[in-house]
């Protein structure tokens, strides 16, 4: 039996939530996960960076197909299964 946060899911579903959860570590901390050549970058450089990085948490998550029940905090979610 596959579980995950203790409900009994399909391979799939548990497959798609952990991609996510990686996902959203990046999302959150961005320059964390970033390459080196990163910290050259100009600051009007790395907020268009740090810009297209924030589009792509709402096209991956609907790719994903994963869903919030609630948003806690701007780093900290609640997700659906």
């Amino acid at each position: 039996m596959i579980t995950y946060e203790d409900k009994k899911v399909t391979a799939k579903t548990y497959a798609k939530h952990n991609v996510s959860d990686h996902l959203m570590k990046l999302f959150d901390n961005p320059e964390k996960y970033l390459g080196c050549e990163f910290e050259d970058f100009t600051g009007k450089e790395k907020e268009e960076v740090l810009k297209h990085i924030s589009l792509f948490e709402d096209r991956v998550h609907k790719l994903l197909g994963v869903k919030f029940k609630e948003i806690i905090s701007t780093t900290n979610f609640k997700k659906v299964i």
